[in-house]
């Protein structure tokens, strides 16, 4: 065994030393450096990456292509690293990545550094405050680098750039969540809106703003504003309704504070005595009536609250007992024009005074009729507390009328008064054209609807001329090329919905410029519901209610800005604003309504969608207050559903002439507004305002404008 291992070693060495010699021995590639691309990194936001490559050279300085390489970073919180050499910004500060292959390695300095990107807005943005109040919710503003990490420690500026307001610290370093806040403190200017900026100094971040709106402050004062120091007659109204205005401390007007109106001595009244102060801070009663008796009268105003300076107000006022009657007047009604045949819309009155100009009660006033064959009802009046003495009402007949009314008493100024009124004929016409045959009980009823709303509808409209395809006012319509005198109505019985739903529709689609009164419309029913309507008795009333809608009742509301505060737009008490009508609803027993504005408009509430939506709501009186009248969304059965002088009187607020007496009598049925519920069985008249596109037109027929569906 010895002499083996002897020789094994030269021959060995023998053997290598002649191999190398002949130039065959293998080369067996070893990792003797490592070379990275790149060899430094900087980031300024955190999350970012980037990818580096090492190569692995051997002794040769050759690469090597199959060669592994590990990679590790000494400060993981600062920078990571892949198994593939993926770099990744991790937390600010210095690294360094190595790459190790074998014995071999190469660093990569990895330089972490944050740099804002970004200001973002998190809250507080939008308020509404009083003047001078801290907002509820401080400014919070973030910085976020171009990874949208957050940014700890960065100092973010704020600056009020309108508004006079103040912050409680001009600047301030972002927390570990990147945020920063401030607390704003309104300036003393309400309305206008009120900014502050936030920015970073020194850098090319863009600034943000903050912008909020200051209301006035709670009521500091009250001032008297109108109406103190008067003289008026006893048992009569002040000439100027007494007012106030309210402030808050820093001298801003206070809208929507509510101010009681107190008669306090004299024994007199108010009407209207809780109003709310406007955007000028002003609150005027309704009235104030002084007392019976010739002496002083005060009046308080009084807004709730504490140290409220000048609270309450007191206005004084003196009643004076009038003398003896000294003139005469015409109080209203002189000048009229209205339907042959008729009563005037407006009952001739006359005011008397004595000689210091104060109204007399307890005159007898006599009216007769002078010329003109009319005739007069109640013609002996008698002065009230105002002065003023009315007729009953004065029917005229065609041509020139006249009226004398003769106040009792010797030597009084101006007896006899004489009014004058014109009586004229109905020109309004309506055509009515049928696109299916209607049997003879479905045309009586609109015969009738025809001539009930030419009885209340009798003054002439422009014509207009109309030249337009077939189909323009829906389908199935036909063209229209003609001379419109006042309106022509296509009316259609065909199939709906079936049974039970959609009763009929209609309304305008061609209407006239300036003014919208409408000059074609369309009305259509379903089949499937005329022969219940016929056997329940309400085919009539339905197609008298459906034919307002088309003469421009709730469909031409909204472009002559007649229907305020619309709920499909939000609003919780839409009412029309018509003077007419509220003259109407008040003499129809509404002058006590306190629930909302007048008149009110169907809003809805209460319903269900199904029973009353877009098609009900406003677009028809307030079922809740009218009730049974016929322009609700609703026909109540078992009743007649009358036509009353405030829905003719709506119409006056379109622009026709209109006579009141034509009206069926009614009474507001609810004008305080309590019923939730109906009173008894209803028809719903679902969806009945046809929805077509309204071509407005001038007098030759071009179209200036289209009144879109809503």
């Amino acid at each position: 065994m010895p002499s083996l291992r002897r020789w094994s070693v030269p021959i060995t060495l023998a053997t290598v030393s002649l191999a190398a010699c002949k130039g065959t021995e293998p080369f067996i590639p070893v990792a003797t450096s490592v070379r990275v691309d790149p060899a430094a990194l900087t980031f300024t936001s955190l999350g970012a990456t980037r990818l580096v490559v090492a190569i692995v050279l051997d002794q040769r300085g050759d690469a090597m292509k199959s060669a592994s390489v590990s990679w590790f970073s000494n400060n993981d919180p600062v920078a990571s690293v892949s198994t593939a050499g993926l770099v990744t910004a991790v937390g600010n500060g210095m690294a360094q990545v190595v790459a190790t292959s074998g014995q071999a390695r190469a660093e990569v300095a990895v330089s972490v550094t944050q740099a804002a990107a970004q200001l973002i807005k998190q809250g507080g943005d939008g308020q509404t405050a009083a003047v001078g109040a801290t907002l509820p919710q401080p400014l919070v503003v973030k910085v976020v680098d171009a990874g949208s990490s957050p940014m700890v420690g960065v100092t973010v500026s704020f600056a009020v750039t309108l508004g006079g307001g103040s912050l409680s610290n001009p600047s301030g370093p972002t927390t570990s969540s990147g945020a920063t806040t401030v607390q704003w403190t309104l300036g003393a200017t309400p309305g206008s809106p009120q900014r502050v900026e936030a920015s970073l100094t020194g850098t090319a971040v863009a600034a943000v703003t903050f912008s909020a709106t200051a209301t006035a402050g709670p009521p500091a004062s009250v001032i008297p504003l109108a109406g103190d120091g008067q003289t008026a007659a006893t048992n009569n109204p002040v000439p100027v309704s007494p007012s106030v205005q309210v402030s808050d401390a820093h001298g801003n007007r206070v809208s929507g504070v509510t101010v009681t109106f107190t008669a306090t001595g004299g024994g007199g009244t108010v009407a209207g005595g809780t109003p709310t102060t406007d955007l000028q801070g002003v609150a005027t009663v309704g009235s104030w009536t002084l007392g019976p008796a010739a002496g002083p009268n005060t009046l308080t105003a009084t807004v709730t609250g504490s140290g409220i300076s000048g609270n309450p107000v007191t206005f004084t006022a003196t009643a004076m007992q009038p003398g003896a009657p000294a003139t005469v007047s015409v109080g209203a009604g002189d000048s009229q024009t209205g339907l042959a045949g008729f009563p005037l819309n407006l009952a001739p009155a006359v005011v008397v005074r004595d000689a210091a100009g104060f109204p007399v009660p307890n005159v007898a006033v006599t009216f007769a009729v002078a010329s003109g064959g009319g005739s007069v009802t109640a013609p002996n009046a008698t002065t009230g507390t105002n002065g003023v003495a009315t007729v009953g009402s004065w029917t005229v007949q065609l041509g020139t009328n006249s009226l004398t009314a003769t106040a009792a008493g010797s030597s009084i100024a101006g007896n006899p008064v004489p009014f004058l009124a014109t009586g004229v004929s109905g020109a309004y016409q309506i055509d009515v054209r049928y696109l299916t045959s209607p049997t003879p009980a479905q045309r009586g009823a609109f015969d009738l609807a025809k001539a009930k709303w030419q009885q209340l509808i009798y003054g002439d409209v422009p014509d207009a001329f109309a030249s337009f395809p077939a189909g323009t006012c829906g389908p199935g319509t036909p063209a229209i090329n003609e001379t419109i005198d006042d309106i022509i109505i296509f009316v259609r019985l065909d199939s709906i919905d079936g049974p039970g739903k959609i009763l009929g529709q209609a309304g305008p689609c061609i209407v006239r410029n300036p003014g919208y009164l409408p000059g074609v419309g369309v009305m259509r029913f379903d089949t499937a519901d005329v022969a219940g309507l016929l056997a329940a008795g309400q085919w009539d009333e339905v197609i008298l209610h459906e034919m307002g809608h088309v003469l421009g009742y709730g469909t031409i509301w909204r472009p002559l800005g007649l229907l305020v505060g619309p709920a499909a737009s939000g609003g919780t008490d839409p009412h029309f604003v018509g003077a007419q009508a509220i003259g109407a609803f008040d003499r129809s027993g509404g002058q006590a309504y306190s629930a909302g504005a007048k008149v009110p408009v169907e809003n809805c509430v209460g319903y269900a969608p199904s029973v009353c939506g877009a098609g009900t709501r406003d677009g028809h009186w307030r079922e809740t207050v009218f009730d049974t009248e016929l322009m609700t969304g609703f026909l109540n059965g078992g009743v007649t559903n009358p036509l009353s002088v405030v829905s003719t009187a709506s119409m006056g607020d379109l622009g026709y002439s209109v006579n009141y007496a034509g009206s069926d009598p009614y009474t507001v049925a609810h004008p305080l507004a309590l019923r939730a519920q109906p009173s008894g069985p209803r028809l719903e008249l679902h969806d009945d305002i046809l929805r077509l596109p309204i071509l407005v037109i001038d007098a030759g027929g071009r179209v200036v404008r289209v009144i879109q569906p809503r």
